[in-house]
């Protein structure tokens, strides 16, 4: 499989992406055989008033997830009474699934897994986001960049076979010639090796891989395309919401202090996670050069963990013009910042 661990997480990349592109529908439409749950009551309370919940994280122990590790060891949970047990995901578990059958309180997601669901009828809602944009990527070479739509003009891209009419509808509607694509392949050797001039990748993998390896990289992001996105949105279920609010306000308030502190000390995190919550022996420089990278795509200048209703609006809107959902659920619906609200009072950090 892949070569390294960071290709791991790069492989889970890719599969948000094929969904953010229209694959989302076919992988997901098993999920519509799962019947819409409240999820029950999926926390316990101990006779000293610890809340312990089970968060189903989105794909495996990496850096990316540094911040709820970072609130395990500073105490953070701690200081407000919270258990906190987290499961990695893998390549065959979609988070939702195991919120909305009540096998876990809350966790993360890609936005279009949930939306689509949501769309089916789940009753998921989304109040926050780790990465306040999608970290995938188009990657070129810094000494020959492309940073913007006109530059695929007489280019060869590698991107992944499902995401493919999604970029060729982006070339055309911008009216640029030229442009040859490839099927990408699982490593970034395409855009060392000369084959490609631009790799559709993950920019906290294969960005952060090429860059240790001496390469300089430069990244366009979905969004610099005109894609809206989110990376990895914080799900839980309406049922849990209404009932328990507060235990999702503490929770939240200790998970946005541990993001604080990654984002302060990404090289003590990027180690711990790699040291001591992976057990699939990641590289601990690659996992603190992962933390480094990824700051600017998880601070936000109204606090970490942020999701906007309107930029969802603009999400949902591209996901049904795209024919990946087809009914649009209503944003007030799937989307709530009264968690996020309640957990900042009023400010925008909660560290500072």
């Amino acid at each position: 499989m892949e070569t390294s661990p960071r290709i791991a997480g790069s492989a889970r990349g890719r599969r948000d992406v094929l969904k953010l592109f229209g694959a989302g529908a076919g992988l997901l439409a098993a999920g519509g055989l799962l019947s819409a749950c409240s999820g029950g009551s999926t926390t316990t309370t101990s006779a000293d008033g610890t809340l312990k919940l089970n968060a189903q994280l989105g794909w495996l122990k990496l850096a990316q997830f540094g911040g709820y590790f970072a609130a395990q060891e500073k105490g953070y949970y701690a200081a407000e009474k919270i258990e906190a047990a987290f499961t990695a995901g893998g390549p065959n578990i979609l988070s939702w699934q195991q919120i909305a059958s009540g096998k876990a309180f809350t966790g993360d997601d890609d936005n279009t897994n949930v939306l689509v669901a949501a769309a089916k009828g789940q009753p998921l809602v989304i109040y926050g986001a780790i990465f306040q944009t999608s970290p995938f990527a188009i990657l070129s070479k810094a000494d020959d960049p492309i940073s913007g739509i006109q530059d695929f003009a007489g280019r060869t891209i590698a991107v992944t076979e499902a995401s493919r009419q999604q970029f060729e509808s982006l070339v055309k509607k911008a009216g640029v010639k030229g442009v040859t694509f490839i099927p990408a392949g699982t490593d970034p050797t395409q855009l060392t090796t000369g084959q490609a001039s631009g790799y559709s990748g993950y920019a906290t993998s294969q960005a952060v891989a090429l860059k240790r390896q001496g390469v300089d990289v430069h990244v366009l992001y979905l969004e610099d395309l005109g894609v809206h996105s989110y990376g990895n949105v914080l799900v839980t279920t309406r049922d849990n919401l209404d009932k328990n609010h507060d235990d999702l306000v503490r929770y939240l308030r200790a998970t946005i202090k541990g993001y604080e502190y990654m984002n302060a000390n990404p090289e003590e995190i990027g180690r711990l996670v790699a040291t001591k919550w992976n057990t699939s022996g990641l590289d601990a420089d690659n996992e603190a050069a992962t933390a480094e990278f990824q700051k600017d795509l998880i601070a936000s200048p109204k606090g970490v963990l942020r999701v906007d209703p309107a930029k969802m609006r603009n999400i949902i809107d591209e996901l049904a013009a795209a024919g990946t959902i087809s009914s649009k659920p209503n944003v007030a619906d799937v989307v709530t910042t009264s968690v996020l609200d309640a957990a900042y009072g009023g400010r925008t950090s909660l560290l500072t």
